[in-house]
């Protein structure tokens, strides 16, 4: 990873499945889970930009494809504590949760709502993040 490289603006988010952590930095857009009501204007027809491989409502039947379609962005546990190290956890703060185990997403984001676009069965909160990972986690 050339941490040099990296979008200060992008967010560091944490994603578990079956019990699994994974970690992301990605840009606002790809942590929107309903984007289709996030932005219901957005044609994908007329632009050239192909986003999230065209899923713009993530769910459980497609979360698989979702992994899919933003694992360019994907760091692992000793990316992740390079980065802290390196730029500090005050630079790349985990600005969200999403736990499809327990059909939770949390927003550390609070300068846009994201965490109101989710799935209908889903529950959606601002809170700190570090507040729903397991203490490892916490502990980068």
């Amino acid at each position: 990873m050339n941490l040099e490289a990296l979008d200060p603006s992008d967010l560091l988010g944490a994603i578990r499945y079956k019990s699994d952590w994974r970690f992301f930095l990605c840009t606002v857009a790809e942590w929107i889970l309903d984007y289709a009501s996030y932005d219901p204007g957005h044609n994908t027809f007329q632009s050239q930009f192909v986003f999230r491989n065209n899923l713009f409502t993530i769910n459980e039947e497609n979360f698989s494809d979702f992994l899919e379609a933003i694992q360019e962005y994907e760091l692992c546990l000793s990316d992740v504590e390079n980065l802290l190290k390196y730029d500090g956890s005050n630079n790349w703060p985990l600005r969200i949760v999403i736990d499809f185990d327990e059909k939770l997403y949390v927003n550390g984001f609070p300068e846009i709502g994201i965490h109101k676009y989710i799935p209908s069965n889903w529950r959606g909160l601002e809170d700190l993040p570090l507040n729903f990972v397991p203490d490892h986690i916490r502990e980068l």
